[in-house]
């Protein structure tokens, strides 16, 4: 039983816990494309399955620490310090996981849904024949609104009036509702909780102090 135990105690946290990982890894990075290429709507699209596997995968993941606390009571283990230690620091990964990379992936797509298209966004100027564009100034309130396209206004490179230029990544990623702070910040929360992951492996190979350790 106890080798039964153990077994589905390995595999869950290899099936269940290896895709959250992976899957969350991948988020940030796949955010700072979509946010450079707004006009790919492939982006968005891989960026909500990401975030569907990291769902229902930790939703899965449940099944790890219930197999695992039976795993230590048929081994005896239950009171080292090795395993109360795996304990507190699997519920720390499991709040920082629960409590902030999830929410932040949902607010992260929810900002890429809701913001403006780079064509619409604040101080830009928008393509003639776009839903949004400006009506045609009078000669003497100055550049039409072809002319803010071509050049600019009164005369200045687009870039100046935008205070970035388009087509660099740092000007991509402060056009929509989040920007790129919020994104290392995913990224952040995001490696704490692989860390966490990481050490509770290593006791769970180690197990120092434990009469059972190898």
């Amino acid at each position: 039983m106890t080798k039964l135990l153990l077994s589905i105690h390995v595999l869950a946290a290899i099936i269940a816990i290896g895709p959250v990982t992976v899957a969350a890894s991948m988020f940030p990075a796949t955010t700072r494309r979509a946010l450079f290429d707004r006009s790919d709507p492939r982006g968005v699209a891989v960026l909500r399955n990401l975030h569907r596997i990291c769902r229902v995968y930790a939703a899965l993941g449940i099944l790890v620490p219930l197999f695992g606390l039976a795993t230590a009571s048929s081994l005896g283990v239950l009171g080292d310090a090795w395993l109360i230690i795996s304990i507190i620091l699997t519920t720390a990964a499991a709040a920082v996981l629960a409590l902030l990379v999830l929410p932040g992936q949902a607010a992260t797509l929810a900002g890429l849904s809701e913001g403006p298209t780079p064509a619409s966004l604040p101080g830009e100027p928008t393509p003639a024949g776009l839903p949004g564009e400006p009506t045609p100034a009078s000669p003497s309130e100055g550049p039409t609104p072809a002319s803010h396209t071509a050049a600019g206004v009164g005369g200045r490179p687009a870039a100046a009036t935008t205070g970035v230029s388009p087509s660099s990544p740092e000007g991509a990623i402060s056009a929509g509702t989040i920007d790129g702070r919020a994104v290392t910040r995913l990224g952040m929360v995001t490696g704490v909780f692989n860390l966490l992951w990481a050490i509770v492996v290593v006791l769970m190979i180690v197990r120092p102090g434990s009469t059972t350790g190898v």
